[in-house]
């Protein structure tokens, strides 16, 4: 099939949809009040108010991909061998690991950050009041969501769009990261959404880069439940010597895996 044919999209396009995504989020209040007519529990609400942008954004873009007669082939479902996700799933957890440290480098306090990181706080505190939908919306159906729309839709178009794959794992890994509206999660999407990112390009399949998004937010959950403050094995109390000794083997961890998982590539398309 001709590769003109396929779903494409370029870095203003990419922009686009992020801006609106989060304009949808935004007006999610006032969707809220229409739903309360059915007299819906707040855990229900959760899910729902957290499906409407997606829902509105894919029903779009495929809409869009159908009258145009494009080939839109993000739903890859294929199963990596199981050395594959060993590697993948062992650099995940380095990668967590230390996005868990970069992530406590962002200041907790003063008059922007200091409110807002409070009002994350109290939102989580009052959202495992109610654990199955939480867990179920934060380890199931967000990871699913977002990685159709970010690696699914605005990778993998930026890919066939001929952009070079560093540029357009880091830029989506960025939006990604954009969306989550806080620096936290900023620094935690961008580093960990391009490792997925990069899973995708190496893999080319969704379901390797759900089954990472899983494993992370499962991570970031059993934390949340025991403490807001999860930092496990990097944090500010710990000697500095220990940050920088574990930074350094994570660090190499990823680094060589990510090598093995490019020269696993580079045999894949030799045999093509």
């Amino acid at each position: 099939m001709n590769i003109k044919n396929y779903f494409k999209i370029n870095y203003i396009e990419s922009i686009l949809l992020v801006l609106s995504f989060i304009t949808i989020n935004f007006f999610n209040s006032t969707l809220k009040r229409i739903f309360d007519v059915f007299h819906l529990s707040e855990s229900v609400m959760f899910s729902i108010s957290y499906s409407i942008p997606f829902i509105f954004l894919f029903t779009f873009i495929f809409y869009q991909s159908y009258r145009k007669k494009l080939v839109f082939n993000l739903l890859s479902i294929k199963i990596s061998p199981w050395y594959i996700y060993a590697v993948i799933f062992f650099i995940m957890f380095n990668t967590i690991i230390l996005n868990e440290y970069l992530s406590s480098l962002v200041p907790k306090d003063g008059p922007i950050l200091g409110n807002m990181y409070r009002e994350i706080e109290f939102f989580l505190k009052e959202e495992v009041k109610n654990p199955l939908p939480f867990l179920s919306t934060t380890v199931l159906l967000a990871p699913v969501c977002e990685e159709i729309f970010f690696r699914g839709i605005i990778l993998n178009g930026m890919l066939k769009s001929k952009i070079h794959p560093f540029k357009a794992i880091i830029f989506s890994s960025f939006l990604f990261g954009l969306t989550h509206m806080n620096p936290w999660q900023l620094v935690g999407g961008l580093f960990i959404g391009t490792f997925i990112g990069y899973t995708y390009f190496i893999t080319s399949s969704i379901l390797d880069c759900i089954l990472l998004h899983i494993f992370n937010n499962m991570v970031a959950t059993v934390g949340i439940f025991y403490t807001i403050n999860h930092d496990i094995l990097l944090n500010e109390n710990n000697p500095f010597y220990m940050n920088i000794l574990v930074i350094m083997i994570g660090s190499i961890f990823i680094i060589s895996g990510s090598y093995f998982l490019f020269r696993f590539k580079r045999k894949k398309m030799k045999k093509i």
